[in-house]
């Protein structure tokens, strides 16, 4: 008789101690951003001409540009330019397929930095690279590897415009075109 007291005391207990268990779905729904760069106007420094030819500048710390994969996929992505020759708007060229008037971009991988996201995209001109002319096949410039560049990253590039000694005093434009595109 104890024991049956003592068995049904024990059972009791592990009857008081046993909780209700409950399993519940913790859900979230994370819907895809976009893939986005954001180059910004570049300015060139002055040249003065003297009957040599010069080397116009731009450092990159005077262009804030940035690339962004905000879509959640890790598909890998590429940064491209091309830009048209430096017209002055009276007839006058820089013609930046030639060789001594080229105009170049360089973008250091030390430079680069993650504002929020993985592994940084790397450069693929770490050196000064003659940049195409418009219409033709655009330049990498940046790229993420699958896996990587997702988040937001500083692209910073430098660029360098090569004036011949004969060209003709005055206000050169050109219009810089950048795309970001899927896949490394």
């Amino acid at each position: 008789m104890k024991r049956i007291v003592a068995l049904l005391v024990v059972a009791g207990l592990l009857a008081a101690m046993a909780a209700t268990v409950y399993a519940e779905t913790a859900t979230v729904t994370i819907n895809a951003g976009s893939l986005s760069v954001i180059p910004a106007n570049v300015t060139l420094s002055a040249v003065t001409l003297d009957g040599t030819d010069k080397t116009s500048t731009s450092p990159y710390t005077s262009n804030a540009w940035t690339a962004e994969d905000a879509r959640g996929t890790g598909a890998g992505w590429n940064v491209t330019i091309e830009a048209t020759d430096f017209l002055d708007g009276a007839s006058h060229t820089i013609d930046i397929s030639e060789t001594d008037q080229e105009f170049k971009i360089q973008i250091q991988d030390a430079n680069i930095t993650v504002i929020s996201g993985n592994t940084k995209p790397t450069s693929s001109v770490t050196s000064l690279t003659a940049i195409p002319t418009a219409g033709g096949t655009p330049l990498k410039i940046v790229s993420a590897a699958l896996d990587a560049g997702m988040g937001e990253y500083n692209i910073p590039p430098a660029f360098e415009l090569e004036v011949r000694a004969e060209t003709v005093a005055g206000v050169y434009n050109s219009t810089i075109t950048v795309a970001i595109n899927t896949g490394p």
